[in-house]
């Protein structure tokens, strides 16, 4: 049972750590700009992945609509809807140039 907690108490400490308090910051509007925004603190500030993983040569994995879904609904402990529609597509758009 102390296990259970443990890793509960971990996972909502990656999940506040990958979002962002943002309510009174500016929003870039770039690929880069948005990454850094609102995705550096999980996956690096060189793509490398931190407390998620490493998010280069997403191309050579998965295609652009591939990409885009798993930006606005999320994958595994990454919560989806980090992002408008709109940012997620220039996201995945810069993503696929790394």
């Amino acid at each position: 049972m102390k296990r259970l907690w443990i890793v509960i108490a971990l996972s909502l400490l990656v999940i506040a750590g990958c979002s962002s308090n943002t309510a009174n910051a500016k929003r870039p509007t770039d690929g880069e700009g948005l990454y850094n925004f609102s995705c550096l603190s999980c996956h690096g500030e060189n793509l490398e992945g931190a407390a998620g993983p490493p998010v280069i040569n997403m191309g050579s994995k998965y295609s652009e609509e591939e990409l885009l879904k798993l930006l606005n609904d999320g994958v595994g402990m990454m919560p989806g809807g980090q992002l408008s529609e709109e940012e997620a597509k220039t996201v995945t758009k810069w993503l696929l140039e790394k």
